[in-house]
């Protein structure tokens, strides 16, 4: 009984700022990595895409959270209207020049890391290409990695459009890097 009524005058309760501040803190880690994928499908640049992660999270810090029903949506509406405004205020070949961080191996021979960073860049060129829709489902499935299940999940349709919709957005990619680059190795499609 003592160690029970030590426990509790020793205990203080959280305040609704800390509460506050543990609720971002879990949605952060559980779809930040999410968001940003959905930021970088959307305008094709890391850093633009971390920028936009960071100001949605921030305007979400700025709410009542208990207004939101949906932070997830919230945020993605957030970050996208955040890079649309950035785009208008930017020109379009801007967004488009940015670069990938370098993702060779340092054991590769310098040829071979040439040809990676050119196929990367060709590759990233030819998504830019692409409708956003395609653009997310592709970065989605090979960038994070995700079965069609959870593709349909979040985007709220079914797997089977999912698989419709990334086999015909590889089918459009291979058209576009085979514009953009006739001699473009078949093997590297």
């Amino acid at each position: 009984m003592r160690h029970a009524l030590a426990d509790t005058q020793n205990s203080r309760t959280t305040t609704p700022e800390e509460r506050s501040v543990d609720q971002l803190d879990t949605i952060y880690r559980s779809i930040s990595r999410e968001l940003w994928t959905c930021f970088y499908a959307f305008c094709g640049d890391a850093e633009h895409s971390s920028d936009a992660l960071q100001e949605s999270f921030l305007r979400l810090q700025q709410q009542d959270l208990s207004t939101i029903r949906d932070p997830r949506s919230w945020l993605r509406r957030v970050g996208r209207n955040w890079l649309r405004d950035v785009a208008r205020r930017t020109k379009r070949s801007a967004l488009i020049d940015a670069h990938l961080p370098d993702c060779t191996d340092s054991r590769e021979s310098a040829a071979l890391s040439c040809e990676r960073a050119e196929l990367v860049e060709t590759v990233r060129c030819a998504l830019n290409h692409l409708c956003e829709p395609d653009r997310l489902a592709l970065s989605l499935r090979y960038g994070m990695k995700w079965p069609s299940a959870r593709i349909a999940e979040t985007l709220g349709t079914t797997p089977q459009a999912i698989d419709m919709r990334l086999c015909r957005a590889r089918h459009r990619l291979r058209e576009i890097l085979l514009q953009m680059e006739p001699d473009f190795a078949i093997s590297a499609l």
